[in-house]
């Protein structure tokens, strides 16, 4: 077996070997005997087999060997969870069980497992598992972002991370390390829609966290992702009243792990608003699609440390009912918003994209210029035609990737620069867990300056159904300005996160 070690230069090889059972395992982890091998192309999580869960096996793709697939047993104790992303190399899996539901990270490759506490330390768990969006959703619609703050080469049987998480009311931070009893939560922003929500801290569970941090009365200030970078917590923050700036004062959190308390870094960086530009730009098969609809925002941090903001600026399609009325040419089209359904996204795939052999489909981007602002606003014919009510009854577009737009902090003014070219580096993105390679170990096989990304987008969660197909994997390149989906032949469950993962041994 040493032997065949130091012939393995591969990791996809030596990966492989090490799963086939426990002995070979213990071989291969042996750094001393096995040879140097190169660093793997991410490999991508897809969407369990089963409809509920993850039962018995992870499936991965493996995008750059020829998008073979690697099937990696699960330990017997969080089989049955489900998982909600990934960050440093870690898997994030809940067992849901109600109020007794358990977090844990794993290492899929080494099988390392780190039991977090238990989600009823939440203050406001116990009400939420009681609600439609529990019962609808699980744990997805809870337990919103996870963040590590550990290196991805960290040992395995390390606990001296911290883990942070967004929480549904996406105002407080929850934190801990593996081992603890419990979350330490954290008010970050004013809880000032308590009421509209439904579920927030009522008056004792609000004493028994830190105090506010931020203030932002009067707004709608919302969490939207977090990062760990350079010994500091980002929070990206959607705000009313400040726009694409990262907040100049920095928090110092006090949090009491077990028997030490630790000082935590934290900053607030305000998403920058997109110009979205809603064009509404075509009409095909009584669909109406909608350029530049709205966008996702992902905080990641670049191979020399820094921290960019992405925007994945999506479409939507939609049918469309038109009345003819006005017989003396008063209200000639009337024209009205039906909901979208599943069956005809694949007219809409056909008609803005080009089918190549063998079934992956081109992403066109719009023109922009250096401040994200589309060059093509306000030139469709059909623009005018239709008024399109968001906020009517029933309205559920399709989302669809149009193109990316990758942003870095000024140091001068703490504001956003757009980047046109990303450098020696390749970005990959997921639902939650998004980061940055280098290019130059795969300069031979892959193109510089692009994203990866891997999202279930969809408009509302509660009204999508519980299982769909859906295109949004694959990649978009800023140089050339468009890309590509993989097709994956698999229905997704609503509640499946679009994950990347870094095999290492």
């Amino acid at each position: 077996m040493e032997k065949i070690l130091q012939r393995l230069t591969k990791l996809g090889d030596l990966i492989r070997l090490s799963i086939a059972c426990k002995s070979w395992r213990s071989i291969v982890m042996r750094r001393d005997i096995r040879a140097a091998a190169p660093p793997l192309f991410p490999w991508l999580l897809l969407p369990p087999q089963s409809p509920n869960c993850s039962k018995k096996y992870l499936i991965f793709c493996a995008i750059s060997e020829g998008r073979s697939t690697v099937d990696l047993k699960l330990p017997k104790r969080v089989r049955g969870g489900w998982i909600y992303g990934s960050s440093k190399g870690w898997l994030i899996i809940i067992k849901e069980k109600g109020i007794n539901s358990k977090m844990f990270l794993l290492n899929p490759i080494t099988r390392a497992l780190h039991h977090l506490p238990s989600l009823r330390t939440i203050p406001f768990f116990k009400e939420f598992v009681k609600t439609r969006k529990w019962e609808r959703l699980g744990a997805k619609e809870f337990c919103c972002h996870v963040a590590l703050s550990t290196p991805e080469d960290i040992n395995n049987s390390s606990r001296s991370f911290t883990v942070a998480a967004v929480f549904n009311d996406r105002k407080t931070l929850g934190l801990c390390r593996p081992g603890d009893k419990a979350w330490t939560v954290t008010q970050v922003l004013d809880d000032v829609n308590e009421k509209a929500s439904g579920i927030g801290m009522d008056d004792s569970h609000r004493n028994s966290s830190s105090s506010l941090l931020y203030s932002h009365r009067n707004s709608s200030s919302l969490l939207f992702d977090i990062l760990f970078s350079s010994g500091t917590l980002y929070a990206l923050v959607s705000s009313q009243n400040k726009d694409g700036v990262v907040d100049s004062a920095t928090r110092t959190l006090n949090v009491g792990f077990g028997h030490h308390a630790v000082e935590l870094k934290l900053k607030l960086v305000y998403d920058k608003l997109e110009n979205k530009n809603k064009i509404i730009d075509k009409q095909y098969r009584k669909r109406v699609i909608v350029s530049n609809a709205t966008y996702n925002s992902i905080l990641l941090e670049s191979t020399s440390n820094e921290v960019l903001l992405i925007h994945q600026m999506l479409d939507y399609s939609l049918k469309t009912v038109i009345v003819h009325d006005g017989e003396d040419g008063e209200d000639d089209d009337d024209e009205g918003i039906d909901q979208d359904d599943n069956g005809d996204e694949a007219n809409y795939e056909d008609y803005i994209n080009n089918n190549d052999s063998d079934g992956d489909k081109y992403i066109e981007n719009d023109d922009i210029d250096q401040e994200g602002n589309n060059m093509e606003a306000g030139n469709d014919e059909n623009e005018d035609d239709i008024t399109i009510d968001e906020d009517v009854p029933g309205f559920y577009p399709h989302l669809q990737t149009r193109s990316f737009r990758a942003y870095k902090i000024n140091q001068d003014n703490d504001n956003f620069l757009m980047l046109q070219n990303l450098g020696d580096q390749i970005l990959f993105c997921g639902n939650d867990g998004s980061f940055s390679l280098p290019f130059s170990p795969f300069k031979e096989s892959e193109d510089n300056n692009t994203i990866y990304f891997a999202r279930n987008s969809v408009w509302d969660c509660e009204r999508a159904p519980e299982t769909y197909t859906s295109r949004e994997i694959g990649f978009f390149n800023l140089d050339k300005g468009r890309g590509l989906r993989f097709p994956t032949n698999r229905d997704i469950s609503v509640r499946y996160q679009g994950s990347w993962f870094t095999p290492k041994l």
